[in-house]
Order: structure tokens, then C-alpha cells, then sequence
């Protein structure tokens, strides 16, 4: 019996050791140990380390499991209905998250604000997530891994990535073995790419590599995001200080305290970049500086820092450019953008705009999207983007490509894998929305009911009748499972935007099916994106993104009786693959 309890006080002295060290992965695993053998015995305070070590780890059902067990206690503390809220957000029972959250009572009026301003999030997200989607959101499997991968820029050759989950894979710029692991996720240290793909949702056309592996490779510790001037002749990198000193440590017991993070640059000269030396102009002593993004011009930086100043947790700060490439001292960008919590991963898209994540703003869950115009510490209010965008897991790094129809962002929401995955999606009504929310939607379209008409004489009216009901029979097919299209139906569109030219009032509506195979869900997302292969196609044509509305119709109106659970071939099933047309005058 004594061997026993040693063995147990030495768990949870381990325990305690790796939570003060922020190593979660493992603290997790120590104190769970101690929980199984205590079993009823469990203390709140162990429990509410465990959970707080899996919400650390964004491992939301872990996390929310414990924190049930914790409520089912009659001492459980009224605050921990304020967190178990929080995390039925994250995992998007926004009913569930109500009820918890309405349960929290406080003296502390902040505490109170913050309360009324996450059910204020779950009563949104309610309602946005009724709304038709009027634009298409895939996850890229092809950049998926077992770890977390974030979207943190758009460079002239390809995306910037940011993950601890390529280290393992094979890449152009190989593979490790045995990478490092960071013992707070117990994962690989992160780590930034370049990403190019030649032929979407082709693998064998996937190219993938580090940035600068010369340099950046054999740094220790984290490489966060990287942001590169206009000229791609500079870059500024987030980095794990890879020195021993450590900042917060506590003088007793193990080692402990925060790595710092903190910028970087290094500079192109004669195709070798420089040794990366820090920003001093912009790094604060015992705070995190990163995750730089650089505005349209060059002529202001956005980054994140904790540093004192702010308005509590992590803000956006800003810089602008001093004469001989340096930085005036950094400002908080102010009260519009941050908020008493956390906000994070800025990006510029479009002059004078800001796309930020803050878990300060009423939102879905986790980290939500945001959008703001202005510059410096002078903005408008914020739009939050809203689903499908948002979700209630963390919403990052939303990038728009420089045809404002395509875009990026990452997300760990419920639908994604264990970590954050990177999420590509298609709007060609994206600039409309962001002058009236109501832009995009498809124009209400009366089904004429058929007449039988004697011969008429051959007019200008008859001629577009008949072209229209040329257009509005063509098929275009796919084969299993694939958005690409097929050589026949490029050869088509190419018809149709040649149409589309002699009839510039035409709009048109493109509507996609799927066969029976998959999950309802499943197959509305692949038929958006068959919609948007047409899109795509169209408006590489010449044809004007605003003259293109779609409806992804998943499995319905089969046009073979191959439905649930009915045998049939691949032929009687390609049928039903389909995009077809039909235009509005």
C-alpha cells in the first residue's frame, strides 16, 4: 500500500512538473494515469488539469469530457458551466452550449460581459448556419496531415504553409525520421513551406518545400509563419528564441517558463539569404512578437504581440517603414480590432483592409474570422465573415488570391481531422458580398409551364429561344468522386463562353449533381465544387464572375433508379454525375 501511494505521488509530482513546463501532451497522460487509478476518488483539481491540459492541446472532446465529470460533482465551482459552454461551442451544440452558459452566474461584471457575449455568439451562429451557401468550401486532402497545417500567405510561386505535420512526409525537400518533438502537443516542432499545385486534385502534380531549408532548416524549435516583401528579396520569420533563457520562470522547482517567440528577418543577396537576425526595433523583451503580414504596399507591418500596452492577451499591433528599411516604433492597433482575449493571424488581402482571428468578438466558437477596413489604429467596424467561413473550432489566416474569387483559410472545426486543416473555397460573388451580404444570391427563376404554339415565323426571339434551349441540354459529366472536367466538357464550355460573349445580358445558373454514393453532406460539398469547376472554367474564358450564379444539388433528381443502397454499374452511376445549365435572362 505504501509502494502505491509513492507510485501515485510520484505521477502526479511528473504531472505537475510538465503542466509547469506548458508540456500538455504529457501532463495529460501523467495526471490521467493517477485519475483511472483514484477513480471516484479524483479531485477536482486534478480533473480540471487534465481538461485544461486537452483544451491547451485544442482536443475538445478530451477536454469537454472532463470538465462533464467535474459538473456531475455537487462542489463542482459555478465557473466551470462558463467553460464547458465555451467547449460545447468549439463542438458546435450551440443549444448544449446555451444552457451551460446561462447557468454561470458572477459578481464580476467582465465576467458577466463575456458571458452575454458568448451566447450572443451561439444565437448568431444559429442562425448563419440556416443560410443557403452560396459559395463552395473544400478541405484540401492533399495538404492534410496528422498534424496542424495553417495558410499564412499567398507568395508569386504558390502558398505559404505553416505545420508539424510534414516533417515525416516526403517531400521534393525530403523527409526527417526522427524530428524533434514538441512535448507540449507531442508533435513535431512547426516548420514554414511553399506549396505548388499544377493540376488541382492531383497528387502526382503536388509540390511541396521547405522555405530556405539552407537556413530555416536547421533551426531549433518552432518556425512560424513567413512573410516575404514585394520583391521576395526580404522575409520575415516568427521564431522560437533559440537560446536557454526563458521568460515567466518560476525560481523553485523544475524547469520552467515560456520560450519566447519573437521576428526575425533575413535578406536575398546574390540568390543566398543572410542568417536570420531579430527585428529589434520590433521585439519586446519577455513578450511574444509574430506572425508578421505586410499591407499592400510594403509601407506597414501587422503583427501580433503580448507585450505590455495592449488590451489584454494577444493584440495586433502595427509598424510603419522608416527611411533605410526600419521600423518606427510598434502601435496597438486599438479598440475596434482587439479585445481583452485573443487576437491573432492577421492578413492583408485588399488595400486598406485587415482580416484578423479574435476570441474576443462575438463569434461562432474558438477563433473567428473578422474583417476591418481602415489602417493603423483607425478602422470601421469589424464584420465578422461568418460560416462557412467560421465554425465553433479555431478559424485562421484567411487569404485571398489576387482574383478575388479564390481563396484560403485554416480551421480545426468539427468536420476537419484531429488538428487544423487548410481549407480552399470559390466565390465568384466575393467582392459583391462585401458591399451588400445579400450579393451573390441566386435571382429568382419562374418555371415557365409549357405551351403548345403553332410554327413561328423565324425571329431574333425564336433564335435565342433555341440557343437558350441548346445550352440548357448539354451535360457535362465527371468521373467518381472527381471535380475535374472531363476533355468533352472543356471542349463545351469553350462553346459556351464564345455564347456568352454574343449574349452579354445572358446570366447564367449552374446547377451539379452527384450519384447516390456518400453521405448527404458529403455529396452537396462535391457538387459545389462541381458547380465552381465550371465557374472556374468560364471565367479563365472571359465570361464576368457576376454573370455566374450555381446550386449544388447533391444526389437529388437521379436521373438512373440508382439511389441508397440500389446495385448498379459505374455507367448507370456516371449519369447521374452531372452539371447542367440553365440561363437567365
Amino acid at each position: 500500500m505504501k509502494l502505491y501511494g509513492q507510485e501515485e505521488k510520484s505521477l502526479t509530482e511528473l504531472g505537475d512538473e510538465a503542466f509547469l513546463r506548458e508540456e500538455y501532451a504529457v501532463a495529460a497522460r501523467l495526471y490521467t494515469r493517477v485519475a483511472e487509478k483514484r477513480g471516484e476518488r479524483a479531485s477536482l483539481k486534478l480533473m480540471e488539469k487534465i481538461a485544461r491540459s486537452y483544451r491547451e492541446m485544442t482536443r475538445f472532446n478530451m477536454a469537454g469530457y472532463w470538465y462533464k465529470q467535474m459538473l456531475l460533482r455537487p462542489d463542482c465551482p459555478a465557473s466551470v458551466n462558463m467553460v464547458y459552454g465555451e467547449l460545447m461551442k468549439n463542438i458546435e451544440t450551440y443549444d448544449s452550449a446555451k444552457i451551460y452558459l446561462q447557468r454561470f452566474t458572477s459578481s464580476n461584471a467582465d465576467s458577466m460581459k463575456l458571458k452575454n457575449m458568448l451566447i450572443a455568439g451561439c444565437d448568431s451562429a444559429l442562425l448563419w448556419k440556416t443560410g443557403l451557401l452560396t459559395l463552395a468550401v473544400e478541405n484540401m486532402k492533399e495538404l492534410s496531415s496528422d498534424g496542424d497545417d495553417w495558410i499564412s500567405g499567398v507568395r508569386k510561386d504558390g502558398l505559404l504553409l505553416v505545420s508539424n505535420g510534414y516533417r515525416k512526409m516526403s517531400l521534393t525537400s525530403g523527409a526527417e525520421r526522427n524530428p524533434a518533438i514538441d512535448p507540449r502537443v507531442n508533435m513535431p516542432y512547426s516548420k514554414a513551406y511553399l506549396f505548388k499545385q499544377y493540376e488541382k486534385g492531383s497528387r502526382a502534380n503536388t509540390y511541396m518545400e521547405e522555405i530556405v531549408p539552407d537556413i530555416l532548416g536547421k533551426l531549433p524549435y518552432h518556425v512560424g509563419p513567413v512573410c516575404f516583401n514585394s520583391r521576395e528579396d526580404t522575409m520575415y520569420i516568427t521564431l522560437n528564441v533559440p537560446n536557454k533563457n526563458l521568460t515567466d520562470r518560476k525560481k523553485r522547482g523544475p524547469v520552467n517558463g515560456r520560450r519566447l517567440i519573437s521576428l526575425s528577418r533575413s535578406v536575398k543577396k546574390e540568390d543566398k539569404w543572410s542568417v536570420p537576425e531579430p527585428v529589434t526595433e520590433l521585439n519586446a523583451p519577455g513578450s511574444y512578437t509574430g506572425n508578421a503580414v505586410l499591407n499592400e504596399t510594403g509601407s506597414i507591418m501587422y503583427f501580433v504581440s503580448d507585450r505590455p500596452g495592449g488590451l489584454g492577451g494577444k493584440d495586433i499591433w502595427y509598424s510603419e517603414r522608416q527611411r533605410g528599411g526600419h521600423w518606427s516604433t510598434p502601435v496597438n492597433c486599438g479598440p475596434v480590432i482587439n479585445t481583452p482575449y485573443e487576437e491573432s493571424f492577421p492578413t492583408v488581402n485588399e488595400a486598406n483592409t485587415l482580416y484578423f482571428s479574435s476570441k474576443g468578438h462575438a463569434g461562432m466558437g474558438g477563433f473567428d474570422i473578422f474583417r476591418a477596413e481602415g489602417k493603423g489604429n483607425n478602422w470601421t467596424d469589424i464584420r465578422n465573415m461568418r460560416s462557412p467561413f467560421n465554425s465553433g473550432g479555431d478559424d485562421l489566416g484567411f487569404i485571398m488570391k489576387s482574383n478575388m474569387y479564390e481563396g484560403y483559410f485554416s480551421s480545426n472545426r468539427p468536420a476537419s481531422s484531429e488538428g487544423d486543416d487548410i481549407y480552399h473555397f470559390l466565390d465568384n460573388h466575393f467582392t459583391e458580398k462585401l458591399k451588400d451580404p445579400d450579393a451573390g444570391k441566386p435571382p429568382v427563376v419562374i418555371e415557365e409551364v409549357p405551351k403548345v404554339l403553332p410554327p413561328a415565323p423565324v425571329h431574333k426571339e425564336n433564335i435565342d429561344s433555341m440557343v437558350i434551349d441548346k445550352l440548357e441540354r448539354m451535360s457535362f459529366y465527371y468521373d467518381y468522386n472527381s471535380t475535374i472536367l472531363l476533355t468533352e466538357s472543356r471542349e463545351l464550355l469553350d462553346r459556351l463562353a464564345v455564347v456568352l460573349s454574343q449574349y452579354p445580358g445572358w446570366k447564367l445558373m449552374i446547377r451539379s449533381y452527384t450519384d447516390s454514393r456518400g453521405s448527404d453532406n458529403y455529396n452537396m460539398n462535391l457538387s459545389a465544387m462541381r458547380c465552381f469547376a465550371v465557374i472556374e472554367y468560364l471565367i479563365k474564358k472571359g465570361v464576368a464572375p457576376g454573370r455566374l450564379y450555381y446550386e449544388n444539388l447533391g444526389e437529388k433528381d437521379l436521373i438512373t433508379p440508382c439511389g441508397n443502397g440500389v446495385p448498379c454499374d459505374d455507367t448507370d452511376h456516371r449519369k447521374n454525375r452531372r452539371t447542367m445549365l440553365r440561363v437567365i435572362k
